[in-house]
C-alpha cells in the first residue's frame, strides 16, 4: 500500500511550515517550502529534527509491550477506555480514532478488535512505533519529541492514553488538539491521579505530575473543551501506592528500577485477583461517582 493510500483521510501539515504535505509512493513532500519526508515499513517519518524535554525512556516499551496484554494494570485500563467510549460517545461507530502518543501499541489493538476504527497513530520514537505496526495496519507517523504533532484540522476522535502527564505544557497541547478535532469532536484521555501520590516511579517513568480531579477538569474546560465524562478508577490501587511512597524511603530497599521490575511482572493469581477487584469498581466509574483512584478517565468534546 502507497504512503498517500495509507495517509487518504488523515490531515497533516509540514512540522517546519505548517503548510499542507502530499503524500506519495515512498513519503511526502510539503507543497509550500518544498520539505520532503521519507517512510519506512510503513511508518511516515514527519520530523523537522527538533527536539523538546525527553518525555518517557524509549527502552521501557519491548517490556511493556510483552506484559500488557495480561497484566491486571493494562487489562483494566482498556476496560475503562472500551466502556467510557461507549458509554458517553453514542455514534462512536462513526468515529474514527486517531492515538496521539501510541506507546507499545496493546490499548490501540485492543480498541481496533473490539469494533472502534482506528484512523491512525504517531509516536515520538521508532521503538514505539516498531512494536505498534506488528498490531495493527494503519497509518502510523514519528514525529518530533518535545513538539506538537503535525496534525491539521478535520478530527472527529483523539487520544492520549497516559501521555499528557509526561508533556510541560499540557494545557496549550489540550487547546492544539481542540483546535485540531472538528466541532463536535471527542478526546479521550487517560492520566495518573492524586499529586500526593508523586513518587521515584513517576519520576523514572518522566512523569511532570499527577491530576487531581478537578484540576484535570479545569484544564480541560480552559482549552475550550465541554466535559462528558471525568472519573477515577483504580481505586484498590491507591492504598498500594500509597504504601510503596512510604516504604520506598526505608533504608535497605532495592533500587526503584528493580521494584518497577518486579511491580511488572505478572503473577497468575495475583494478577487474576487484581484483575477481578479492579472489575468490581466498574458500576462506580460509570457513574462517575468513584471518589477516589490511582488514575483518571475523561472524555470531552468540542462543542458544535
Amino acid at each position: 500500500m502507497t504512503v498517500a493510500r495509507a495517509t487518504a483521510g488523515l490531515a497533516l501539515l509540514c512540522p517546519r511550515c505548517r503548510g499542507p504535505i502530499e503524500a506519495g509512493g515512498s513519503g511526502a513532500e510539503c507543497r509550500g517550502c518544498g520539505s520532503s519526508y521519507p517512510a519506512e515499513d510503513g511508518v511516515l517519518d514527519l520530523r523537522a529534527g527538533r527536539r523538546g524535554a525527553a518525555g518517557y525512556d524509549p527502552h521501557h516499551f519491548p517490556a511493556l509491550a510483552a506484559i500488557e496484554g495480561e497484566h491486571f494494570w493494562f487489562v483494566a485500563r482498556r476496560e475503562v477506555v472500551l466502556g467510557t467510549l461507549r458509554d458517553t460517545v453514542p455514534d462512536l461507530a462513526g468515529r474514527a480514532l486517531f492515538d496521539v502518543g501510541c506507546g507499545s501499541g496493546g490499548l490501540l489493538q485492543f480498541l481496533g478488535a473490539s469494533g472502534v476504527a482506528i484512523a491512525g497513530a504517531c509516536d515520538a520514537y521508532p521503538e514505539s512505533l516498531a512494536l505498534v505496526r506488528r498490531k495493527v495496519a494503519v497509518p502510523l507517523l514519528l514525529v518530533d519529541e518535545g513538539r506538537l504533532p503535525p496534525l491539521g484540522p478535520g478530527y472527529s476522535l483523539l487520544s492520549l492514553f497516559d501521555v499528557l502527564e509526561h508533556i510541560d505544557d499540557d494545557v496549550g497541547t489540550l487547546r492544539f488538539l481542540r483546535d485540531v478535532l472538528d466541532p463536535g469532536g471527542v478526546l479521550v484521555l487517560t492520566v495518573p491521579a492524586h499529586p500526593f501520590l508523586f513518587d521515584e516511579m513517576d519520576r523514572i517513568a518522566r512523569h511532570r505530575r499527577r491530576y487531581r480531579r478537578s484540576e484535570l477538569g479545569d484544564k480541560l474546560r480552559a482549552a475550550g473543551f465541554r466535559v462528558l465524562r471525568l472519573s477515577h478508577f483504580m481505586a484498590p490501587l491507591v492504598p498500594l501506592v500509597a504504601l510503596r511512597w512510604l516504604l520506598g524511603a526505608l533504608p535497605g530497599r532495592p533500587g526503584a528500577v528493580a521494584r518497577r521490575q518486579v511491580e511488572l511482572g505478572v503473577t497468575p493469581m495475583l494478577n487474576g485477583l487484581a484483575r477481578a477487584v479492579l472489575r468490581l469498581e466498574r458500576p462506580l466509574v460509570r457513574a462517575g461517582v468513584l471518589p477516589f483512584g490511582s488514575s483518571l478517565v475523561a472524555v470531552a468534546t468540542r462543542p458544535r
